[in-house]
């Protein structure tokens, strides 16, 4: 692959949302996603989890879908394509991680990828739950370590140019100093954080617009448009 060729941007959304309490969040997050969509600078490339007794909306389905995100304006329904659908999984076993980032690179190359992690977190205790799961289950920060030490040697991958965390209380010294050695750039909160997390319509959106963004500029974008959700939507 010519890499003149690439688009600029895979953002890569992991989203454990097989949650009682989060799952329509999550799910609103990707209808957020779709706002914007792909471009051909920027790829939105979604693992979606979701949870079979919360919310019954979009066909009320429970299983793991795999999407390429593309523009629609209906926030009552995920219209991208499933590219994928891989049943059941455990979003808290690290093979689920390591198997979903793994294709989406391989899948959708470019010339700068984005990992955003969604869900519960606990800051050094990790995070990203599966309530469907036989026994409860979750990622260690060790087990999100060795996951993408997994995934550079499955891809050839050397640095993410940005890893963020959807998630409570993940801007801890202990998680960045254990993901330095990984990512260019790391944008997390060392407080908890809404429901419907961060402002995906508005930094995706300033993304689509300037995809020669590198990750400090798409840090900023993701920290200064935190929290403007309902002003965006209304």
């Amino acid at each position: 692959v010519n890499p003149s060729n690439l688009p600029e941007w895979t953002v890569i959304v992991y989203s454990a949302a097989d949650d009682e309490v989060l799952e329509e969040n999550m799910w609103f997050d990707v209808n957020e996603m779709e706002l914007i969509g792909s471009s051909s600078q920027m790829n939105i490339v979604v693992q979606i989890d979701r949870y079979a007794k919360g919310f019954t909306g979009d066909g009320d389905w429970s299983d793991t879908r795999r999407y390429l995100v593309t523009q629609d304006s209906d926030l009552e329904h995920i219209a991208s394509p499933v590219v994928e659908s891989v049943g059941e999984v455990d979003t808290g076993n690290p093979q689920t991680l390591i198997d979903f980032v793994t294709w989406a690179i391989q899948h959708y190359p470019a010339k700068k990828y984005a990992l955003v992690m969604s869900d519960h977190g606990g800051g050094w205790t990790g995070g990203f739950s599966d309530m469907s799961a036989a026994s409860y289950s979750d990622l260690s920060i060790p087990e999100i370590v060795s996951s993408i030490e997994q995934i550079r040697q499955n891809t050839g991958l050397d640095k993410f140019e940005l890893i963020t965390f959807d998630a409570c209380l993940m801007g801890q010294i202990e998680v960045f100093g254990s993901l330095y050695p990984y990512s260019n750039y790391m944008v997390a909160s060392e407080e908890v954080i809404p429901g419907y997390g961060l402002s995906y319509a508005a930094w995706l959106g300033q993304l689509a617009q300037n995809p020669a963004l590198d990750g400090n500029g798409l840090s900023n974008s993701i920290v200064s448009t935190y929290v403007i959700n309902d002003t965006l939507l209304t």
